[in-house]
């Protein structure tokens, strides 16, 4: 399990978040089953940045194929009629689910007056959806947050 949480903070230290203002920071694992996510500390976050963390989950415990990918989306969604603008993407290998998250962002970079969505997609290794989200969920606003995250298998 330790090895898989290193390859996990290599993978998402080696994306390009940091360029979004973004701090991808390793989340603890824990070896039990239990399926809510554990309050990250703020004793690394910048002041005035937040903390959302969580967990990924299928309806049922699922082994990803090798090379399996979980990518989070934050989406601006305040025009209901027209399409999102994503804002922030982090993606991160990943041979389970569920599986855990946390990811830190500067909220000076996100206008109040809109509203902001998380979602999900699990790609297989040859880039085939196999699970995502079926609803957006609206992004905590509070500066330490736990949001876990529901994915259904694609159709």
């Amino acid at each position: 399990m330790k090895r898989f949480a290193a390859l996990l903070l290599a993978a998402l230290l080696a994306t390009p978040a940091s360029a979004q203002s973004i701090t991808i920071t390793r989340t603890t694992t824990s070896t039990s089953t239990n399926t809510s996510a554990p309050m990250p500390s703020l004793t690394d976050v910048p002041a005035g940045w937040r903390v959302v963390s969580g967990r990924i989950s299928a309806p049922n415990e699922v082994r990803l194929p090798s090379g399996s990918t979980v990518t989070l989306n934050i989406e601006d969604v305040t025009r209901l009629n027209a399409p999102s603008t994503t804002r922030l993407t982090v993606s991160f290998p990943s041979t389970r689910l569920s599986t855990p998250y946390q990811f830190q962002y500067n909220p000076a970079r996100m206008n109040p007056r809109r509203v902001y969505a998380v979602t999900v997609r699990v790609t297989g290794p040859n880039g085939r959806l196999l699970y995502s989200s079926n609803k957006a969920q609206e992004l905590p606003r509070s500066q330490n947050a736990v949001l876990n995250l529901k994915v259904t298998p694609a159709r």
